[in-house]
């Protein structure tokens, strides 16, 4: 039996336990979530090396905003129903809100995933053409278009309702995200492998085989950046939509269950916001070295000297 658009426990209510537990990892969530992706969005504005202006970085600083959104609003409006639910109280106009920002930021969050796995299909594969058309305006403006196509999409919720809307979302949005990533990542592996074959057999002395392999190198870098953050989207979003598919199709399923299979969903989601900005931190030299900056304030000291 099906039970698409229909919340099968809707008039069940979770146990409190489950609403204080999941208002707890709310909690740990917009903290998290809103100081690293704050963090991330800050150096690359503040650029204290030199170095963090790019329309690749551009694009991650698109990926933090929609993650921030998340710590910032769906978290904590996440906080506040589930702490009410505990009560026994279901605020609808919260859970409402809480929904339709979580579903703006997770469509922004997968849009700017694909962006960012094109931008590094293009950069690698066609690398004239990239230098030459893709710059600062032309990335706004795909950053723009991404937020306007998330806005659009998350304003049928009020047509379709949460749970027929979040099993679309299921079906498009997170299947299409994985598509592009899939396709984009295999193929700059492919790539990257026949040019790294070509230029070993260059002599490596050859001052312009030294800078094509350094370049080659950070590209390599940040194309495993983007698979570790590929692997992290599907740890979080497949186990998600295999919960929102035992909603949808589990019929005879106890309603103790369905809860905590509702709130495994909305949790795991907002979790894949926490952890992009500490991949970069991890991964990329120059987001490590900025981020040391600002945090031992050698950044603001710079900016004190001259005035000094």
């Amino acid at each position: 039996m099906s039970l698409i658009g229909k919340y099968p426990c809707s008039n069940v209510t979770a146990p409190t336990y489950l609403s204080f537990l999941t208002a707890s990892c709310s909690t740990l969530i917009t903290i998290v979530a809103s100081l690293g992706n704050f963090l991330v969005i800050l150096v690359v504005f503040l650029n204290p090396n030199k170095d963090l202006r790019s329309p690749f970085n551009y694009l991650v600083v698109n990926l933090s905003l929609a993650d921030l959104i998340v710590g910032l609003i769906t978290a904590p409006l996440g906080i506040a129903f589930h702490f009410f639910e505990g009560f026994g109280i279901i605020n609808r106009p919260l859970r409402k809100t809480m929904y339709v920002s979580f579903f703006i930021s997770c469509t922004a969050s997968l849009l700017s995933l694909s962006a960012l796995a094109l931008d590094r299909y293009v950069a690698i594969t066609y690398p004239l053409f990239y230098r030459s058309k893709l710059n600062s305006v032309r990335t706004f403006l795909v950053s723009l278009v991404v937020w306007i196509i998330s806005i659009s999409l998350s304003v049928s919720y009020f047509v379709v309702g949460h749970n027929k809307f979040r099993f679309i979302f299921a079906n498009t949005a997170v299947a299409v995200t994985f598509f592009v990533l899939l396709f984009t990542d295999s193929k700059i592996f492919n790539f990257l492998r026949v040019q790294v074959n070509e230029w070993d057999n260059l002599h490596s002395t050859s001052e312009e085989n030294l800078a094509k392999t350094r370049a080659i190198k950070w590209e390599k870098k940040i194309t495993k950046t983007l698979v570790i953050v590929l692997l992290l989207f599907l740890a979080c979003y497949l186990p998600s939509c295999i919960c929102i598919y035992i909603i949808n199709f589990c019929a005879g399923c106890h309603c103790v269950f369905i809860h905590w299979v509702r709130d495994i969903q909305l949790v795991l989601v907002m979790a894949n916001s926490v952890v992009n900005p500490f991949v970069y931190a991890l991964r990329l030299g120059n987001f490590r070295k900025a981020f040391r900056s600002i945090l031992t304030c050698r950044f603001c000291l710079r900016l004190l000297r001259p005035s000094q």
